[in-house]
């Protein structure tokens, strides 16, 4: 399983919308395996499909119609608790239809998470996948090469002062996408480090994970709102996040 929709499972923390892109039968699976976790604290029935805030659908070809349908069955209270799970195969897309889907990303329901299936991400348009936490099950489980590793720890391990030199090239050129691969990796990379390192005090830093990860969301949410500034949550992440030892 992709590391970063693990981490999210685990620790029951989730982004409103996932793009999972790659092979459709392990984008499916994660997608479930995500929607049982959400829902369980609303244990109603022993199946998810049977679940009255869990919908399913395939599409060849998403229109815009179904994009309407979607948002209305998105803009309903939920039946069962406060949390509500949409997993959408769709093969394709008119434009029309994505940009018509735009704006339920834009202005996500309190509560409700979309995992949104498709074959690959290269007919995605980007301001789509700028509005989603992307997964690609074509990756390499090793998501994050060695020099890329050496810079995260780096990051981790420097001063405030320090990391926020290591960030300007991000923060010049201004591109959200790359602001949110570099969160979503910063996240990958903390997760591997709480259980094996204390923090500058000497304190262990599993126990203040949860923090953490709670932060990395809110400043991940905050780049999908129009108008985020990606200066201001880059800095306030390399200004808080913990100085590992």
């Amino acid at each position: 399983m992709n590391n970063l929709l693990k981490i999210h499972i685990e620790s029951k923390n989730f982004h409103h919308g996932y793009l999972l892109a790659g092979d459709p039968a392990i984008s499916r699976e994660m997608a479930f395996e995500a929607a049982k976790v959400i829902l369980s604290a609303n244990d109603i029935v022993s199946r998810l499909s049977a679940h009255p805030d869990f919908f399913y659908q395939q599409f060849e070809l998403f229109s815009v119609k179904d994009s309407q349908e979607l948002r209305r069955k998105a803009s309903l209270r939920p039946l069962f608790g406060n949390s509500k799970v949409f997993v959408v195969e769709i093969f394709s897309f008119s434009l029309e239809s994505a940009n018509a889907l735009l704006k339920t990303f834009e202005e996500p329901y309190e509560g409700t998470h979309f995992f949104v299936i498709v074959p690959s991400l290269e007919d995605v348009l980007p301001t789509l996948r700028s509005r989603l936490t992307v997964i690609d099950s074509g990756m390499s489980q090793e998501i994050i090469n060695e020099e890329k590793k050496k810079f995260y720890e780096k990051f981790l391990r420097d001063l405030p002062a320090k990391r926020l030199d290591m960030i300007q090239n991000i923060i010049k050129d201004k591109d959200k996408e790359k602001a949110i691969e570099f969160v979503n990796e910063l996240e990958i990379m903390l997760e591997k480090s709480v259980s094996l390192r204390t923090d500058i005090t000497g304190n262990p830093t599993e126990t203040r994970f949860s923090e953490h990860l709670e932060q990395i969301q809110k400043c991940r949410d905050f780049l999908f709102q129009k108008g985020g500034s990606l200066k201001m949550v880059l800095e306030h992440l390399a200004l808080t996040l913990p100085q590992l030892a």
